[in-house]
């Protein structure tokens, strides 16, 4: 059996750059956290380049995803926009910064690269950990569930099939996701 050992280095805040830059400089990865709510702000900017800087390739992390649902009652396919929208404003930054040793440093959550959270709540997941799921419950291959899993995919009931076509009555698979975590109760079921 193999262990792993993960030891936090709490930035403080990034008003201190020097500090922020000698924390990265002994790690070997950077777990950047954005409130969904909030964005992308001058503070997370900031903590970006620093990381990339480094050569620290940082990982998102979507957070806050309760105050999205419960408080602002947010729905579905909001949400969904609302995440892309952190995500790709986060890409942006990342995209200005070149390293043939690091390669492409952007994030996607097709990928694994990006989680989902709730702090307050004390739960994350990726949509690895949903294609995981919902491949076995399908019986369809995992790599391929991810593919489908974020953008504008639908899984269509009536036909038992992916679409890229948008129906009033579809949610993208990753709003399904979503719900699912905020409602256990709107599981999917088993296509007959």
């Amino acid at each position: 059996m193999s262990t792993s050992s993960i030891s936090l280095i709490p930035l403080g805040t990034v008003d201190f750059s020097s500090e922020v830059t000698a924390a990265l400089r002994i790690t070997d990865g950077a777990l950047v956290v954005v409130d969904c709510i909030e964005g992308v702000c001058v503070q997370t900017e900031t903590v970006l380049r620093q990381a990339l800087g480094e050569r620290i390739r940082p990982v998102l992390t979507v957070n806050k995803m309760d105050r999205c649902f419960l408080e602002l009652q947010v729905d579905g396919e909001e949400a969904y926009q609302t995440f892309q929208r952190v995500i790709e404003n986060a890409n942006v930054i990342m995209a200005t910064y070149e390293d043939p040793l690091l390669g492409d440093v952007q994030v996607y959550p097709e990928k694994g690269t990006v989680a989902f959270s709730a702090g307050l709540h004390g739960w994350a997941f990726t949509l690895t950990n949903f294609a995981k799921m919902y491949a076995s419950k399908f019986g369809v291959d995992e790599s391929k569930m991810m593919e489908r899993l974020w953008g504008e995919n639908y899984f269509d009931p009536a036909t038992k099939k992916w679409t890229s076509k948008k129906h009033w009555f579809l949610l993208p698979a990753s709003v399904v996701s979503f719900s699912s975590v905020m409602n256990p109760s709107s599981r999917l079921s088993t296509p007959a």
